[in-house]
């Protein structure tokens, strides 16, 4: 069959049920509609490219192309889903212990105040984010700042310097962005490494601007510095350890043994969970089973609507376009408009089209495309897990807050392309 055209009635269809569900994702606060919901809704998309197929004569073959799409969509989708789930119930296990909501405890009980709670709050999502993931270091640290903090200004700079520093953790699998990247084998985990200085730089050139700008300006008590007497459970410690030797080995497996980094995961979650089974037959009372349950699947559900959508508009050849561009432009300019994009339509489809569009670019390009989708999605709250998880915890933080701090976003986005061209394009340092 010839191939079909994106200006044809099914390519304009398709693109429709994209478009609808994209806008109410967007709009989904507004319209107290989780985003799950229109995210399957694009999931139309193949039943009429299915109807299209059944019309369109008797040959045999004729579905064979579309079967084929769907296979490696679901391949796809299986190893994202996968290593997310796996990852969240690593994260949800050591919360278990109180791991986390001690050290907020522990920062506060210090005595810090607040522009050093603003530095400590930012630095370790920046550092934790590529590990635990962003929307996970969104809402831990975004329920601290909440809970340290009456004044609503102080409240609003601190989540906008927690969205960057969350969007920071593209140098591992911190972003679905770079997670989707090292799936499609596009780059390695050691070559994601490398962009680290990127990340890290970019954000606290962008928390610098916060704190000059829009911190210093504050007036009042900011902080509380009451905080409650929160403590590690016990065998919260080799929590700790078996959490790091999961994540850390599966690193290892993938890089030097090629095993596929959901399954290497999977096999470190297997780990933690039989600790979490020695404590409990060692009479610790520990709801596993409880905190497995806490898996936000309405966000995977998104993931697995908004990835599908995407290859709908790629069998209709829509994504053609995308390659174009890489053959036309300047890839570093692609890659940057793609950013861009990705603050107001989300990092994860504006990901997904460009992989599904399949540019022949170089490790470099792809890392950079990596930085750009990822961190691109601060620009506006709504561009990234991290920022609707955290319009979640304060209802206070709207679009239009997050836009009053552009000049510091913007900060992060180009101090993060300049890193990355200054250590890739001139010292060639690939990782």
């Amino acid at each position: 069959m010839t191939p079909i055209q994106p200006t044809s009635w099914l390519g304009i269809a398709v693109l429709l049920i994209f478009s609808i569900g994209m806008l109410l994702i967007i709009f989904e606060a507004k319209l107290h509609m989780d985003k799950f919901k229109p995210a399957l809704f694009m999931l139309s998309a193949f039943l009429l490219i299915g109807i299209y197929y059944r019309l369109s004569g008797d040959d045999p073959q004729r579905f064979e192309h579309f079967v084929e799409m769907q296979k490696e969509t679901g391949s796809e989708l299986f190893a994202l889903i996968a290593f997310m789930a796996f990852m969240w119930m690593i994260v949800e296990m050591l919360a278990e212990r109180g791991i986390f909501s001690a050290l907020n405890s522990y920062l506060i009980a210090r005595g810090l105040n607040a522009s050093a709670m603003f530095w400590a709050n930012g630095a370790l999502a920046a550092l934790l984010s590529p590990f635990i993931n962003n929307i996970t270091s969104a809402m831990i640290f975004g329920k601290s700042i909440k809970e340290i903090s009456r004044n609503q200004n102080y409240r609003h700079v601190a989540l906008c310097n927690l969205v960057v520093a969350s969007n920071s953790g593209v140098w591992f699998l911190g972003t679905a962005t770079s997670l989707m990247v090292v799936l499609a084998g596009k780059i390695s985990i050691v070559g994601l490494l490398a962009l680290l200085p990127a990340g890290i730089i970019g954000w606290a050139a962008s928390a610098a601007v916060l704190q000059l700008f829009y911190l210093n300006r504050l007036q009042g008590e900011l902080i509380d510095n009451t905080p409650d007497d929160v403590h590690i459970k016990r065998g919260g410690i080799g929590m700790i350890f078996f959490g790091i030797a999961a994540i850390s080995s599966a690193v290892i497996m993938n890089i030097v043994l090629h095993i596929d980094i959901e399954y290497a995961i999977g096999m470190g979650l297997s780990i933690l969970g039989m600790y979490a089974w020695r404590l409990k037959h060692g009479g610790h009372n520990v709801m596993l089973l409880v905190q497995l349950q806490k898996v936000e699947w309405n966000t995977l559900l998104f993931f697995i609507g908004i990835i599908s959508g995407v290859a709908a508009l790629n069998h209709v050849g829509w994504l053609s376009y995308i390659s174009r561009l890489f053959e036309t432009f300047s890839p570093i300019a692609v890659n940057v408009l793609l950013g861009v994009i990705s603050g107001v339509l989300d990092n994860v489809p504006v990901e997904a089209a460009a992989l599904m569009s399949n540019p022949q670019l170089s490790p470099s390009q792809w890392a950079l495309n990596a930085l750009m989708v990822g961190i691109g999605g601060s620009l506006t709250v709504i561009g990234s897990a991290a920022g609707v998880m955290v319009m979640s915890i304060d209802k206070s933080y709207s679009f239009g807050t997050h836009l009053k701090f552009l000049p510091a976003i913007l900060t992060s986005f180009f101090v993060s392309l300049g890193v990355w061209y200054v250590q890739f394009e001139i010292l060639g340092w690939h990782g």
